[in-house]
């Protein structure tokens, strides 16, 4: 008799081309602040292709670096002001992802589902709240505060599981990184992003998940 697979206590959810197709839309936003700096422009998009999971704030940071303005924290509020003002202009119109609704509507009747974003809280919470989608999470963690191996280790102790109770639905090879690093196990979305090889499983969307869970679901 095959062995049954083990049962999920808590999925947990990156957000940006996960739950929202708005990763186009943010890397729009990123060309449009960057082009404010023509000499570092390509550098910059080049640094964010390499590094699309990387907090925005690390991004400003090597922008600061290549401007010879390390440190200088009154530019770098400006431009994460500036992207931010850019970014939430477009979210409140990009869609969801392929079968985010049905997917949430499901998982969320048979256990906690969380979300662990690099968006800073305070916006992610507005994002949410906008597009009426907080109601489906038991909890939301964005960085700032949190990098996503501290909100995955965060959440299972606040479920009082172990890493092998849950499993991360993630869009890069930064969501899958952060898989391995708290030993969670990962399902990857493709919307377009690289990630690291070998990649067991991958989805276009959301829609061949549930079925594909079904039988670890409780």
């Amino acid at each position: 008799m095959a062995k049954r697979a083990r049962a999920l206590k808590v999925l947990i959810l990156d957000f940006d081309g996960v739950v929202i197709d708005s990763n186009a839309a943010k890397k729009q936003a990123f060309e449009e602040v960057f082009d404010r700096f023509p000499e570092h422009s390509t550098a910059m998009m080049e640094y964010h292709d390499a590094n699309v999971s990387v907090s925005r704030f690390e991004k400003f940071d090597h922008l600061l670096t290549l401007l010879g303005r390390s440190g200088d924290d009154r530019l770098k509020a400006e431009v994460a002001d500036d992207f931010s003002r850019r970014v939430a202009s477009r979210l409140s119109e990009v869609p969801l992802v392929r079968g985010a609704e049905s997917f949430l509507v499901q998982m969320t009747k048979r256990l906690p589902v969380y979300l662990a974003s690099v968006t800073p809280a305070e916006e992610l919470a507005r994002t949410l709240d906008r597009r009426g989608l907080a109601k489906w999470f038991r909890g939301v963690y964005g960085c700032p505060p949190w990098t996503k191996p501290r909100a995955i280790l965060d959440i299972l102790a606040r479920e009082q599981i172990t890493a092998a109770d849950a499993l991360l639905i993630g869009d890069s090879a930064g969501d899958q990184r952060a898989a391995e690093a708290t030993g969670v196990e990962f399902l990857a979305v493709d919307s377009g992003l690289p990630f690291d090889e070998p990649l067991t499983h991958r989805f276009p969307d959301l829609t061949g998940i549930p079925e594909y869970l079904a039988a670890r679901l409780p």
